[in-house]
């Protein structure tokens, strides 16, 4: 009985001791609740004794060998009054001002040349002639501070070898020295040996590190990230040592992420699914405050929107090699949503329908029409949604996207001048950019891609890359200079990255190709291989990817929409032609419509693109807006645009009679504002079809001018046909289209003239808010 309660008492104590443990554990472990770092860096610091003893040294190198130590100084009997000097040395100098407060000891291992009992079995009077203990006597300066002066160890009976050697210790407390660079350890020790067997002072093994100890803070290294306008991860790592960065020999970096709370961010910590990126080497490295050497890294894929942290493991030169981390450093980081713009683009999208009701409203004061009539300026409404929802946002320095690559003259470096957009593309087919910030390792790899680029592809290209970032210096760009030794211009952004900012990558690390229009073929963050480079330049070549049948197959989506409400037909029958007419003569009539509408807009586009205005294409592209918008206006006040009137009228008044008879000259017309309409939708839905597709293959060569034309007449009939195959769709689909048409057929343009107004007007503020405003 007793010993059952003995057993009881016994798990209740242990249940109450291993409670107590747990929530010591448990209040122990830190709790975040943000962003931030923490860094475990050790409290102890070696520098070791290495070489001979004809050419000793200290250095911070934790010794690795074993067996016979590589270092030794003989000593004999001395005097009992008198000490031998073993070792007189300088440490390697300081390269970092340091302020030290804490403890300095100096370690020291020795034995007698062979293991012996002969000097305990000597030692009569320890300390006396009659005695036979070894002492050893340390000075210590550093910077011309004396720490140690002259003060003995213990004195200590030997009767070991070298394999089991004895430590002696000196240890001085409370120091405290201010200490600049170029500052070294004087150390200095003799040793005062009572015994008739020699001894020996070993060092530069695993066993035997005979050295200094400084216990207090040293070390202060620097981990910090950057995230770009691309969510590309950048990270730095400055080792700060009072001696140099080699210091930190090796380190363990990974990016971890994304996670579920601050609070489970932790050494060690994460899903292998969520050890994103893993680092060892740096990628490269820059000059930082101070001169210091700067280890940089940079991810190669953009991170999702989360919480992430950046878990690293370091190795010091002068700690145990057995440990796999020294200083450990987690940064705890987040990579926030999108920034909300000014005015989302989502607003347009509302506000067009919404707008084209409220004017239908109003019209119903002056006159009423059929209630059919309402119902397809409602379907009208709705339809328009279709385009608007492609349109940009209103922002802030906000790059326009799919356009021409911003016009530029920069700074070379080490130039003589400045370096254009222009003068790049009139010696190249293509121009490739690689936009970096300074110190970030995606320069070189740029570069590398360049050199493998150039040797790939035969196409007349030129390189060049910008060094962009808020206030970007010349001394920044010197490393990575060097790095080129001129294989093509290093330019340096304006000081507000007003260039970078302008490019769709924003003032972030990129790759852009430019093609001889000076519009943008393709770009990705970071940097793009040498393949992907040479598949982009020979895209660019035949259109960037543009083709024929782009409006045809735009059609198909939304950005078309409003055509197929527009296409409705005015007469409420179908009249059968008075005379014989060839084959499909409807279908060719509403082709050559629709053709010259779409021809009206797409040609001078492809002119102004093929004669170089590329350079200067935003201010194209506003002038488009305001086009577009005086488009809208009339057709909203008119339910006509009148130069397209007249010039269809006397398209239409070339036709032959019979052909004039049967389709009147409004619904020929009408078949040109709808292929104007298209041209206009096509432009909002890919703004550079026609300028890239077109103009940049004119630019390419004398057959590129041949393939350039032909392709503006592939676009031109895919106009005319996507004309036709909305009119078709309408007409197969019963009589109910053509007496909506013809209900509709005054209100109907007007209602869409308000519409494309406010397109136009949306767009133009978007880009004067944005490109215009931030390249001034």
């Amino acid at each position: 009985m007793r010993g059952h309660r003995a057993l009881v008492g016994f798990i209740f104590l242990l249940l109450i001791v291993n409670l107590s443990s747990s929530v010591s554990i448990a209040q122990s472990v830190k709790e975040y609740d943000g962003p931030g770092i923490d860094i475990i860096v050790p409290n102890e610091h070696n520098v070791f004794l290495h070489g001979t003893e004809e050419n000793p040294e200290l250095n911070r190198e934790w010794p690795i060998l074993t067996g016979i130590p590589l270092g030794s100084a003989s000593f004999s009997k001395t005097s009992s009054t008198l000490s031998q000097s073993l070792i007189t040395i300088d440490s390697v100098p300081l390269s970092e001002a340091v302020s030290f407060n804490g403890t300095v000891n100096v370690n020291l291992f020795a034995s007698l040349e062979a293991k012996s009992p002969l000097c305990r079995q000597t030692n009569v009077i320890p300390g006396t002639p009659a005695g036979a203990t070894t002492t050893f006597f340390v000075s210590l300066s550093w910077g011309g501070f004396s720490l140690i002066d002259s003060v003995a160890t213990d004195s200590v009976t030997m009767e070991e070898s070298y394999t089991n050697a004895h430590q002696f210790m000196v240890s001085v407390p409370d120091v405290n020295v201010s200490l600049g660079p170029g500052d070294v350890f004087s150390l200095s020790i003799d040793v005062r040996h009572d015994c008739v067997q020699s001894g020996v002072l070993w060092w530069g093994t695993f066993d035997a590190r005979s050295g200094i100890t400084l216990v207090g803070d040293l070390l202060d290294p620097k981990l910090e990230h950057a995230i770009d306008s691309n969510r590309m991860l950048r990270i730095e790592f400055t080792p700060i040592s009072p001696w140099n960065s080699e210091d930190f020999s090796s380190q363990i970096i990974e990016v971890v992420g994304p996670m579920d709370d601050w609070s489970s961010m932790a050494h060690g910590f994460g899903q292998e699914d969520q050890r994103l990126e893993h680092f060892e080497s740096p990628h490269s490295f820059r000059i930082g405050d101070a001169n210091r050497t700067v280890r940089t890294w940079s991810t190669e894929k953009p991170l999702n929107p989360g919480l992430y942290m950046i878990d690293a493991c370091f190795t010091l030169s002068d700690q145990n090699p057995s440990e796999p981390c020294d200083v450990v450093a987690v940064l705890r980081f987040e990579v926030p949503e999108g920034k909300d713009a000014l005015l989302s683009g989502t607003w347009v999208a509302v506000i067009i329908p919404l707008g084209v009701i409220a004017w239908l409203g109003f019209s119903m004061k002056e006159a009423m029409l059929p209630l059919p009539a309402y119902a397809v300026i409602l379907v009208l409404a709705i339809a328009s949604v279709g385009p608007a929802i492609h349109l940009p946002d209103i922002d802030s320095n906000q790059p326009r996207i799919d356009g021409a690559a911003p016009s530029f003259a920069l700074l070379e470096h080490g130039g003589d001048g400045s370096v254009s957009l222009s003068e790049l593309l009139s010696e190249s087919d293509a121009v490739i950019v690689g936009l970096y910030v300074p110190g970030s390792p995606n320069a070189a790899r740029q570069a590398s891609n360049f050199w493998m680029t150039d040797e790939l592809i035969d196409n007349d290209i030129t390189f060049v890359q910008i060094a962009t970032g808020e206030g970007v210096r010349a001394v920044d760009l010197d490393s990575h200079s060097e790095f080129l030794n001129g294989s093509w211009p290093l330019l340096m952004d304006n000081s507000d990255s007003s260039v970078g900012q302008a490019f769709p990558s924003r003032a972030s690390d990129a790759v852009i190709i430019i093609d001889a229009g000076g519009f943008v073929t393709d770009w990705a963050p970071g940097s793009l291989s040498s393949t992907e480079i040479a598949q982009a330049v020979e895209k660019a070549s035949k259109g960037s990817g543009h083709s024929v049948i782009d409006p045809i197959a735009l059609l198909w989506g939304t950005a078309l929409l409003p055509i197929f409400v527009l296409a409705m037909p005015r007469e409420r029958r179908y009249e059968e032609p008075e005379e014989i007419l060839v084959p499909g003569a409807g279908v060719l009539l509403t082709l050559l419509g629709a053709g010259v509408g779409f021809a009206l807009w797409a040609t001078p586009i492809s002119l102004m693109s093929a004669v170089g205005l590329g350079s200067m294409w935003i201010w194209v592209e506003v002038g488009l807006c305001v086009l577009l918008v005086y488009h809208g206006v009339r057709t909203l006040l008119n339910g006509r645009i009148p130069e397209i009137d007249w010039l269809a009228g006397k398209v239409h008044s070339k036709l032959p009679e019979a052909y004039r008879n049967w389709r009147i000259e409004s619904s020929f017309s009408d078949d040109v504002h709808l292929g104007m309409w298209v041209a206009w939708l096509t432009w909002l839905r890919t703004p550079d079809m026609v300028a890239q597709g077109v103009g940049s293959v004119a630019r390419t060569s004398v057959f590129g001018v041949i393939m350039a034309i032909a392709i503006l007449f592939g676009l031109i009939i895919a106009s005319g046909l996507c004309v036709t195959i909305a009119r078709t769709i309408i007409g197969v689909t019963g009589p109910l289209p053509r007496t909506l048409g013809s209900l509709s057929v005054g209100i109907r343009p007007r209602a869409w003239g308000l519409a494309s107004a406010m397109l136009g007007s949306w767009l133009l503020i978007s880009l004067l808010v944005g490109p215009v405003l931030g390249s001034m």
